[in-house]
């Protein structure tokens, strides 16, 4: 009905042809049975054109009129389909078979996972190799970027170090740089900094600052705690 009321409404006269024989193929070539095809235009076009809506047309039919327009969905299958339609004949119900052959059977459009390291906006997790230690942080960039300066923050030569470095050098201890944990991804900064503090908390050896938590409500905390 809605390409119906396109075909007939968004066009001038001259045009309604064409464009209602255009309504007829495009339902065809997608296997809508021909008598209801008909069936449904016929109603519609004479709702539009007395300015009524099918409904109020409907509404007027007899009781009779209204089981002769019943409509019943059947798969089509070969020499099935057929000796169906003679099993409800005496029933007034017509038919409207559709295919169970669909593209989406044949061609799969999975998209391949996006390795840890290429994700974005991600709160993430790194675990020492020699002890229970880790530490978790945030970033909008990509993860790669990220863990990449915290392996080079050894290589600097400043006093102020990351606590990741002062852990290595203080302990000679190493990081998994291979299996960094992703524990969260959210694209907006205020819930990504609220998710970084709330696994800060859930950690048993954490190398974070305090001052990384400060601004977690005190509610979360009696909670996280419990956990």
């Amino acid at each position: 009905m809605g390409m119906v009321d396109r075909a007939f409404l968004l066009s001038v006269p001259k045009y309604h042809k064409k464009n209602l024989l255009f309504v007829i193929e495009t339902l065809m070539n997608n296997d809508y049975p021909v008598d209801f095809i008909f069936n449904v235009m016929n109603e519609r076009l004479k709702s539009l054109l007395h300015g009524k809506t099918l409904r109020q047309n409907s509404n007027i039919d007899s009781d009779t009129d209204v089981k002769n327009n019943m409509w019943f969905a059947f798969p089509y299958v070969t020499k099935v389909s057929d000796k169906f339609r003679d099993i409800t004949k005496d029933y007034k119900v017509n038919l409207a078979y559709f295919s169970l052959n669909k593209l989406s059977c044949f061609i799969k459009t999975h998209k391949d996972p996006i390795p840890n390291m290429s994700k974005k906006n991600a709160v993430y997790k790194i675990k020492c190799n020699d002890c229970d230690a880790s530490y978790v942080g945030q970033t909008k960039r990509i993860l790669k970027t990220r863990i990449n300066e915290h392996r080079n923050d050894i290589r600097k030569n400043i006093n102020n170090h990351s606590v990741i470095t002062e852990h290595r050098l203080n302990y000679n201890h190493d990081f998994d740089w291979e299996n960094v944990e992703i524990m969260d991804n959210e694209r907006f900064l205020f819930k990504r900094r609220i998710s970084e503090m709330v696994h800060i908390q859930l950690q048993k050896n954490g190398l974070n600052l305090q001052s990384d938590t400060e601004f977690l409500h005190h509610a979360y905390i009696s909670i996280l705690n419990n956990l």
